[in-house]
């Protein structure tokens, strides 16, 4: 019922070839920024790596939007705290470093980036985009290996991407405290608080105590969602006069909620072994209860039951109070704090919940076509010293461990996605840190091997739970795609 491969490749002997928010005003507020800037202490916290000064700018390829604010404030936010702290953040290191942060926009990062590279015109010093558009690319040739040019064992680096998002023992992309668009559209669970503190608190207490008793379960979020559902007044679903107890999407109820159990579709091991799990037992036995769950019509709705799809329905019924959990990204918070509405839902927010009680940790997947990673084209020859010099410093400035404290950039990111609160409530910020914290990449979802990404999502829309005889039926062609892939990998790095 069950297959598995696990294979090992010697690759410790390859190298790769070095190639020859809200306001009154449209513009950073420069009062804000100062006052941002003069918070920053001398006497504490000192940047960890040696001291080193340039004269230099560092251009960055990225997408509009949140993808560009991470690195240079965006007047589209009108006087948001994030711009403030970015803008306070670049000056700093320009100033003490020499070195100017700048963007070029672009709808495609990925095919810009390959352009300048084919012609070796050298005019992006790292290039930022979403996972799934960057690992496609790993076999290519176009990004530097980073194990001996950055320091990737420091804390503003995410350390399940540095091990999770390789073939082998080479980091070409990293994700971590540079961005946070990788925080933006990492998986949570999101709850109505007034709804919890007048129907459940009493008999089940805290839910954010369960999360940290490890008792936030599949069964217990099914059991809530369970009692909390109810159809509109002549007994009729998918009305504006129901109620739900989950809501979300297909793709991202069926794939986030299994990775909360720590199943991916494919991952590497310590040894570099590439192992396909989709179908292990863990996998299977996980998904049984997601889609227990998410199949379910008077306990759970998501996005694609609608024809067409409604992408927008699950979210209408969260922030109307007509749902008691959302599975989504990080991202829904500031959905909702965008939201004109006097009464709309104040959220909670915890991670995916756990496969059961006995399992360690909690597992929290990405979006791959969101969730940002940065890379360095190997086209960026005359800049690349100053270039991951200024990844570093991105990285510890935008950090509260920093001379920045609360005033860093990912402090101004959760203040910006929580502001909607009338009491922000100090748990949530830290349930965002433990999300951020249990980061979990599907190697396979991001490489497609065989139709991967969609392997959960899939067998959910077919109306019956055929995981186990799906994956044995694309068993073969998911195999033979990840070892072209690896195949691949092993000629160009040779």
């Amino acid at each position: 019922m069950k297959k598995h491969l696990a294979l090992f490749f010697a690759l410790l002997m390859l190298t790769l070839p070095v190639l020859a928010a809200c306001g009154e005003s449209n513009e950073v507020s420069e009062e804000v920024s100062k006052q941002v800037s003069e918070t920053v202490s001398e006497d504490e916290n000192v940047f960890p790596l040696e001291k080193k000064f340039f004269d230099t700018t560092v251009t960055i390829l990225t997408r509009s939007g949140r993808f560009s604010q991470q690195f240079v404030p965006d007047e589209e936010y009108e006087g948001s705290a994030i711009n403030a702290a970015v803008e306070a953040r670049n000056q700093y290191i320009e100033e003490n470093y020499g070195i100017t942060i700048e963007i070029e926009k672009s709808t495609n990062p990925i095919v810009d980036i390959e352009a300048s590279i084919t012609t070796n015109t050298d005019n992006y010093d790292v290039v930022c985009d979403n996972v799934y558009s960057m690992i496609q690319r790993t076999t290519d040739n176009w990004f530097y290996t980073l194990n001996d040019i950055l320091e990737l064992d420091r804390p503003w680096w995410d350390q399940n991407a540095n091990n999770m998002l390789t073939l082998s023992d080479k980091v070409f992309y990293v994700a971590g405290d540079a961005i946070f668009a990788d925080d933006l559209f990492t998986a949570g669970v999101f709850y109505n608080k007034s709804v919890w503190t007048e129907r459940y608190e009493n008999q089940y207490g805290s839910l954010y105590d369960m999360v940290d008793n490890g008792t936030w379960t599949y069964d217990v979020m099914l059991e809530l969602a369970k009692d909390f559902s109810q159809p509109d007044a002549d007994g009729l679903w998918m009305t504006d006069g129901c109620y739900y107890g989950v809501v979300t999407d297909g793709y991202t109820g069926a794939t986030m909620l299994t990775n909360g159990s720590g199943s991916v579709s494919a991952y590497k091991d310590e040894q570099n072994n590439i192992v396909l799990s989709g179908g292990s037992e863990a996998s299977v036995k996980a998904f049984d209860k997601v889609y227990t769950m998410l199949n379910d019509t008077t306990v759970s709705l998501y996005a694609e039951q609608y024809s067409p799809t409604n992408w927008g329905a699950p979210g209408n019924y969260f922030n109307s109070g007509h749902a008691l959990f959302q599975v989504g990204y990080i991202s829904v918070l500031l959905g909702i704090m965008e939201l004109e509405s006097a009464d709309k839902v104040n959220p909670g927010v915890l991670p995916i919940p756990k496969y059961d009680k006995e399992q360690e940790d909690y597992h929290c997947g990405i979006n791959v076509y969101q969730s940002n990673v940065l890379a360095l084209p190997v086209s960026n020859q005359k800049n690349l010293e100053a270039t991951a010099y200024a990844l570093e410093l991105l990285g510890y400035y935008s950090t509260r461990e920093s001379n920045f404290g609360k005033n860093c950039v990912t402090d101004a990111f959760y203040e910006t996605s929580l502001k909607l609160q009338s009491v922000t409530d100090d748990n949530d910020s830290r349930m965002l840190d433990l999300i951020t914290s249990s980061r979990i990449y599907d190697l396979g979802g991001a490489f497609n091997w065989g139709g991967l990404i969609g392997l959960y999502s899939s067998n959910l829309y077919r109306g019956s739970n055929t995981l186990v005889s799906t994956w044995e039926a694309d068993f073969s062609k998911i195999e033979q795609a990840m070892l072209d892939t690896l195949d691949a990998y092993q000629n160009s790095v040779s």
